[in-house]
């Protein structure tokens, strides 16, 4: 999750990240879900609708004793899909989520289902995607995705992750009826995004293209003043039949108020618009990172590695092309 370089400090500081994590995962659930009834998705909605089936026939199991079995069985399926740091990660993961799960039996602060299900979705979203970020998981569906994916290539792992928390949906919808079942739904979704937020980050920026007789006075300014980088691109207007440069700068959310000014400064008459870009990488916004393969099979890199070492041997019919410098 962090760039540390030594390599001790920085899987303490990812094992200490997955434990902090897990605890707040666990506490999320009892405090704001348990007591409402409200699903977890993936496994977890599985292992509260198991428990709660047994103990209408009388055998009392813990829902964080199910989902720790579901897991380990899981677990022995996909443990050569694993790479060694992971499974040891995932193993934390797993148990120490199924720990929290039993201990942090913090009392409920609210009945309110809908408030309930927003911030035990926060919760549950934040921990994930700390523990997605340190390298590990707390296993159920993005495991099980990868053990069909690894036999059923076509099957995506999200894929999986969508249909495991389809069927935890219906089957609650005949267990707890529909009024649950749609408020889980919202903790499932609001879940979901703030993951994803928490593991790739605010990153999202605005690609602003800029259309003006004076296009090099704003490239000049948004250069000074922005300091943004500017790109133009060659454009012919087909309604006044001439020659023009259009401008494409990215910016920050923050930085869009004073992008406009610079150009309505400039030149009232100019056409401006945008378009969302959900990540740049680059100088001046986030560095490029070498991100960690999560639950790829050893076999399945090395065959990318084959194919990539392949298509360059075949980039031209005598053989590859030389690299700067080689003889």
């Amino acid at each position: 999750m962090f760039n540390i370089s030594n390599k001790y400090l920085k899987h303490t500081v990812n094992i200490f990240c997955v434990l902090f994590a897990t605890f707040v995962m666990g506490a999320g659930f009892n405090i704001f879900y348990a007591p409402n009834n409200i699903l977890l998705g993936g496994f977890g909605g599985f292992s509260t609708i198991i428990s709660y089936l047994l103990s209408q026939v009388g055998i009392n199991i813990p829902m964080s004793i199910i989902y720790l079995l579901l897991n380990v069985i899981l677990y022995i399926f996909a443990v050569k899909i694993l790479g060694k740091t992971f499974a040891i990660y995932a193993i934390i993961g797993i148990v120490s989520y199924s720990l929290f799960l039993e201990v942090c039996k913090f009392p409920s602060i609210s009945d309110d289902l809908l408030l309930c299900s927003i911030y035990g979705g926060v919760l549950t979203g934040f921990g994930i995607g700390i523990v997605i970020r340190s390298g590990a998981t707390t296993g159920g569906g993005d495991m099980l995705g990868c053990v069909i994916n690894h036999k059923y290539p076509k099957v995506s792992v999200g894929w999986v992750t969508i249909i495991v928390n389809c069927i935890v949906i219906c089957i609650s919808l005949i267990i707890y009826g529909l009024n649950l079942s749609l408020y889980s739904i919202i903790g499932i979704f609001i879940a979901g995004r703030v993951s994803d937020l928490i593991i790739e980050g605010p990153r999202s920026v605005k690609a602003f293209y800029i259309i003006s007789n004076k296009s090099q006075d704003i490239s000049n300014k948004l250069l000074t003043d922005l300091h943004r980088g500017v790109t133009t691109l060659e454009a012919n207007g087909k309604f006044s039949n001439r020659h023009m440069e259009v401008i494409l700068c990215l910016v920050s959310q923050f930085q869009i108020p004073k992008l406009k000014q610079i150009v309505y400064d400039i030149d009232p008459q100019a056409f401006l618009f945008s378009v969302s870009v959900k990540e740049a990488i680059g100088k001046g916004f986030h560095k490029l990172e070498k991100r960690k393969s999560i639950l790829i099979h050893k076999k399945t890199k090395q065959n990318l590695a084959t194919n990539v070492t392949e298509q360059s041997y075949s980039t031209t019919p005598n053989g590859p092309d030389k690299i700067d410098g080689e003889e």
